[in-house]
């Protein structure tokens, strides 16, 4: 692994290994990770990072310390006490909330990996469902629980959880404002896999080594393409399917791909 720096954002850790995993840590362990500015921002700057570092090849988002994400941060009010500084809409215009981080998450051009390493509630819940694939430790829980903070969901909630479990489990998750268990949220779709505690961050980065090692732009497009399938009808879907195909068909690491099997070998990508 590379050297663990600090991001200019000192609650969020950065570590680029030497075979292109950036693992972003969330790193305000004392307050199991609460969704301060400075730790939104080094989550933006993570994402913004791999777009223009091709060096970067996946994203590992875990937490310092017994929790993933806590939620936002409420040491002085939490958000219905900031919402109260601004007018209505002031607060909308002004204040987009976690709108960005969400859209930025999403039109992310590397993979995001999720190590849940423990609580992933509120707004933390929100944050990891905005990860492509969750890894969950033993202790890990998850759920929404704004229902019982008087909200409503954020931080993409209410989009991305019925994408998982389908609208009425949604229903049942965000009036409960219950909390699953590792296991549970592995039976709801919520997490791919459980693992012991102590093995969580090797399991996580088995898996973005294999992403790592495989051909980069393939990963970007299947990404954009599967985001694309949210929203196309069928017929833009195919165009926009098979023209992202007719592009890789033209790069190198394609060309090595059908190389590699005819030589019955490993194939060795570039990102070309």
């Amino acid at each position: 692994m590379g050297t663990t720096i600090e991001t200019n954002e000192p609650e969020t850790l950065e570590e680029l290994t030497d075979d292109g995993i950036l693992i972003l840590t969330l790193n305000r362990p004392a307050q199991m990770n609460a969704l301060s500015h400075g730790l939104q921002q080094g989550i933006l700057a993570a994402v913004k990072r791999a777009k223009h570092d091709n060096d970067v090849k996946v994203i590992v988002v875990t937490g310092a310390g017994r929790g993933f994400c806590a939620g936002a941060d409420v040491s002085d009010g939490g958000p219905a006490g900031n919402a109260a500084k601004q007018p209505g809409r002031a607060q909308i215009a002004e204040k987009r909330g976690p709108t960005d981080i969400v859209t930025a998450l999403a039109n992310s051009d590397v993979p995001l990996i999720g190590a849940i390493n423990g609580p992933a509630v509120g707004a933390g819940f929100g944050l990891s469902l905005c990860l492509d694939v969750r890894i969950a430790s033993d202790k890990a829980r998850m759920g929404s629980i704004f229902i019982k903070r008087g909200l409503g969901p954020d931080w993409g909630v209410s989009y991305w959880l019925p994408k998982i479990v389908g609208i009425p489990r949604a229903y049942e998750i965000l009036y409960s404002g219950e909390l699953l268990d590792a296991k549970s949220a592995q039976e709801e779709g919520l997490v791919s896999r459980v693992v012991p505690h102590d093995q969580l961050m090797e399991e996580a980065l088995n898996y973005a080594r294999m992403i790592a090692n495989g051909p980069p732009i393939a990963y970007t497009y299947t990404r954009r393409a599967l985001m694309h399938s949210i929203h196309n009808n069928l017929d833009e879907h195919m165009v926009f399917e098979w023209t992202q195909q007719l592009e890789l068909l033209q790069t190198e690491d394609a060309k090595e791909g059908f190389k590699a099997f005819l030589e019955k070998r490993e194939p060795k990508f570039d990102g070309h």
